[in-house]
């Protein structure tokens, strides 16, 4: 078998018959693979982006009574449209995008809001201007 290397020793072609700038590999390299020392291994895992970091810890969430409540823009808009009628003395069972269940009531309505509105802002990509 005869594989074709890029400037940083990946294999990326894979051929049965010899040819001009392709080297003899095993037959069980894959293309993708490192060449190093004589062997073949898969590169390591690319770090998660920023944005897919971002993503990660808002769909995780932040705790709140034991709850794991997530920060997206689906549960900003859901979480502002029953603030008034919590205001009003009514309880909800909040469902989070990544699944946990709240029970928001007057009670705990500010004390939840010191704690997710914070985590909230710090993922929204924002600009504040003084």
């Amino acid at each position: 078998m005869f594989g074709l290397l890029d400037e940083n020793n990946v294999l990326i072609q894979k051929q049965p018959n010899e040819q001009e700038g392709f080297v003899s590999i095993p037959s069980d390299a894959v293309c993708g693979q490192v060449l190093e020392n004589g062997n073949f291994f898969n590169p390591p895992a690319s770090p998660p982006s920023i944005e897919q970091q971002r993503r990660e810890s808002m769909q995780a969430g932040v705790e709140f009574e034991g709850v794991m409540c997530s920060a997206f823009k689906d549960d900003q808009f859901g979480l502002s449209s029953i603030r008034p009628y919590v205001d009003q003395g009514m309880s909800f069972d909040f469902e989070f995008v990544n699944g946990g269940i709240l029970n928001i009531n007057p009670s705990n309505v500010s004390a939840f809001e010191a704690v997710w509105l914070p985590f909230r802002l710090a993922h929204t990509k924002v600009n504040f201007q003084p």
